[in-house]
């Protein structure tokens, strides 16, 4: 029989790799039982007032496009947001609502990054910046941000790998998978380089509420009247809606405007009836807010109790709900070393590894789980580390 010929594939998706905690999840999916510590999202259900306005729009036929930038009602309320919680004046016109904080980033870099340009990552840091590129036909350049400096970005490493072809500067505090959150001083760096170098500076924050200790300055409120900066929110770990999806962006009027051409491109807008939650969640109550990051806290400090008992605790986090573990005693790298506990302890955690190669000798464990099986899980980690039972 002839063999049949199809068209090909394009190169760059088809080039892309599978998120390293993706594979973990899935594997661990098949293995009831498992003590779920990979999971990089909220354990708490989605504040009730908020699924009652889901539930009121269905109801009141809110179910029709909406402006792709998102309802003008909605964006009002993100004005206020802005200013009153992150310190960044805005307008309705510099925002753009998108599919989770990820589908407002990629549109965001879509609109700046051409075939070739360089987009400056962090490393550790989440995969899907890696995953957005291929099909960008850009190149990620990574800067390390090193675990004897408690994660924070290496400021000499980052200026010697910046080229004639970088174009963006990704910068993400609160941190995932780290939770470093930066301190002023080093968002004033980060700002003063990408002015000296003419990058655009994208700051994720999509975890900007996610404090355990400190607090955190946005670039964008730094420098507010610098047009390089752009800022991405999501609503998915404030307020425990990552399957709602619905993330925003804030940037000049020009930038907004063209993301929103992107967006308009693959998605037309975010779902009405997540338009109005999403409302809900910004004028409802902010107790659950609170109390979500009490329970992080809470999570955090036991596991540092357990890590350091252990010696294998790297650096406290200050924000976001994860940790990194050493786990370079075990001799094992940090993807075999996560099957190997999933397989003979029954833990899932994230390769260090999933996140780019300065924590190959780590794992990230997520807080969004009980302390009860934070306890046990870390317990059997450690142990595992040390070749105990």
């Amino acid at each position: 029989m002839a063999r049949i010929a199809f068209p090909s594939l394009a190169h760059g998706p088809a080039e892309m790799a599978h998120s390293g905690i993706r594979e973990i999840a899935n594997e661990a999916l098949r293995r009831p039982g498992t003590i779920r510590l990979d999971v990089g999202q909220p354990d708490f259900p989605t504040p009730q007032h908020v699924k009652d306005a889901g539930k009121r729009a269905i109801d009141e036929n809110k179910t029709f496009y909406t402006h792709t930038q998102g309802l003008l009602s909605l964006r009002e309320k993100l004005v206020d947001k802005l200013e009153r919680v992150n310190g960044i004046k805005t307008t309705v016109e510099n925002i753009a609502c998108g599919p989770g904080g990820v589908g407002a980033l990629a549109a965001t870099l879509a609109a700046v990054v051409e075939q070739g340009d360089e987009v400056l990552l962090p490393d550790p840091g989440w995969p899907n910046y890696r995953m957005m590129l291929p099909w960008l036909r850009a190149r990620g350049v990574f800067y390390p941000c090193p675990p004897a400096a408690g994660f924070q970005p290496d400021l000499e490493a980052l200026e010697h790998v910046i080229t004639p072809r970088s174009k963006v500067l990704v910068v993400n505090s609160p941190n995932n998978p780290t939770g470093a959150v930066y301190p002023l001083d080093t968002i004033t760096a980060l700002i003063e380089l990408a002015q000296r170098h003419n990058l655009w500076l994208f700051s994720d924050e999509c975890y900007d509420q996610i404090l355990l200790d400190g607090s955190w300055t946005s670039p964008a409120a730094v420098a507010p009247d610098d047009p390089r900066i752009a800022t991405v929110f999501t609503f998915s770990k404030t307020y425990s809606m990552t399957g709602w999806r619905i993330g925003y962006v804030t940037g000049t009027a020009e930038l907004i405007d063209t993301a929103t051409k992107v967006l308009e491109s693959n998605s037309s807008c975010v779902s009405t009836i997540t338009q109005v939650a999403a409302e809900a969640a910004l004028v409802g109550p902010q107790d659950c807010v609170a109390e979500m990051v009490g329970s992080y806290r809470r999570r955090r400090d036991l596991v540092v109790e357990i890590l350091r008992e252990a010696e294998l605790h790297i650096a406290t986090p200050n924000g976001a709900f994860y940790i990194m573990a050493d786990v370079s005693p075990r001799g094992l790298p940090a993807r075999e070393f996560s099957f190997a506990l999933l397989r003979e302890r029954g833990v899932s955690v994230a390769p260090g590894t999933a996140f780019g190669e300065v924590a190959r000798e780590a794992v990230r464990i997520s807080l969004a789980s009980s302390e009860a099986d934070l306890s046990e899980g870390v317990d059997r980690l450690a142990k595992f580390v040390h070749g105990r039972t």
